[in-house]
Formats: structure tokens, sequence, C-alpha cells
């Protein structure tokens, strides 16, 4: 657990606001670069405990303390008690808070609709799940920009997996972070079996980069033929581009 607070105190390195919401995301972020796999060990009360060390009760002494509340806008925040908050730090602090409760309002169903999806698999862990049946597939579930940033992260825990490893993201408004993802990292992301699935509120998941060699799977995707017609269409825009 330390471990994971102390990664997440590095993500947060020259931050001065933060909100829960935020901590919350980016601690999933920081034990799956500190567990790999074994993050479907991870739980909901572990989640509490590296969130509740931040801005209740520090675990270590190597981690950042927001030990000062202020409500904005009827959202908690904290902040660090030896430095003043600037206008910057609040409006990034809010920026992410914004990012964060999207995600986690999403969250639950996101999950949800990834059991539906793998019906009829055994299934083990929380926020990164073990789908087994005559294949296995690890899940993780992320934003397309977290992705982004871990990108790296992903493709090393993808590579050295004996499955089939897929990060599941939310749906945004914009394509602008999926066109750009998919320019940096979607070739990487095929040479090391990472895939990229992205999931709607309303319960569908459609397939981004990737498909599952489990071919009975296919047909559970809203629109199955989505990352064929992806990678034929942003190819070109890629070249481009590039």
């Amino acid at each position: 657990m330390l471990e994971v607070i102390e990664a997440l105190s590095k993500m947060l390195s020259g931050r001065v606001v933060v909100s829960e919401e935020e901590l919350k995301r980016k601690a999933l972020r920081a034990g799956l670069r500190v567990l790999g796999i074994e993050m479907k060990d991870f739980t909901k009360e572990d989640l509490k405990e590296v969130v509740l060390s931040f801005i209740d009760c520090p675990l270590s002494v190597r981690s950042a303390y927001f030990s000062e509340k202020i409500c904005l806008n009827g959202v908690n925040f904290y902040h660090l008690h030896t430095v003043k908050p600037q206008p910057s730090d609040l409006e990034i602090a809010y920026y992410e808070y914004i990012k964060s409760k999207a995600f986690l309002d999403e969250l639950e169903k996101i999950m949800n609709a990834t059991d539906r999806f793998f019906e009829g698999y055994a299934k083990e862990g929380y926020f990164l799940r073990l789908y087994s049946s005559n294949t296995k597939f690890a899940v993780f579930f992320t934003t397309i920009s977290d992705l982004k940033e871990d990108a790296e992260i992903h493709i090393k825990i993808a590579s050295s997996f004996d499955g089939e490893y897929v990060a599941v993201v939310r749906t945004e408004e914009k394509p602008t972070e999926f066109v750009e993802f998919f320019r940096l990292h979607s070739e990487k992301f095929k040479r090391n079996n990472a895939k990229v699935w992205v999931a709607n509120a309303l319960g569908s998941i459609d397939p981004f980069i990737g498909y599952p060699k489990d071919l009975k799977l296919i047909s559970r995707f809203k629109n199955p033929r989505l990352a064929s017609r992806i990678n034929s269409l942003w190819r070109e825009k890629v070249d481009e581009l590039d």
C-alpha cells in the first residue's frame, strides 16, 4: 500500500490543491503502475485508505499531505498547509475534479457493461478484472487521456501477460483525444497484444484497437466492425499528419 501512496505522491508533484475525486482516479493509475496485474487484488477499501492518507491520516512520510480543506461551489478541495493556493492552482484542481467526477460517475456502469460482455467467463478482481474461460482477459478501466499518459505502463503489462490485455475507456464528447491516441500508440498497442475498447453509459462496448481471439465475443460488440473502419479511415489522417 505504501508503494501505491508514494507513486501517487510523485504523480501529484508540484500540485497545491486536489479533490478527493482526483485522488481516487489517480490512485487507480498509481496502483496499476506499482502492482501491474496484481492490481486485481486492489479493493475499494484499499482505494479509500490511499485517498485518506493524503487528506486525513498520512501513512507515509514520503507522501504529500493536503491537510487544509476548502469548499468552492459545493465541492471540497484540499491544499497543502505550507502553501497559499493561487487562482491557477484552483483552476487546475477544478479541471481535474470535473474530469475525475465524469469518470467515477460512469465507472460502475462501465464495469457492469464489461461483466455482461464477458458473460459466461469466471471473474476475479475489481478495479482490474480477470475474465477466464478458454481464453483469459485482463481488463483495466480508465480514460483515453490517462491511457495516453500511461501508455508505456499498459504496453509493459500487456506484453508480459499470458492472455489478452484490454483497457476499457469511456466515450468522450469529442474524438480529438482518440485520434491523437491512435496516431501515437495504435501500432505499439497492436504489436504488444494490448487492446482498447470503448464503453458508453448505455451499456454497450465497441472495439477501438484490437479484437478478441475468442470469436464468439465479437458478436457482443454493438458495432463489431468499428475497429477495422477506424484503422482504415484514421490511418489516412495519421499519414497526413505525419
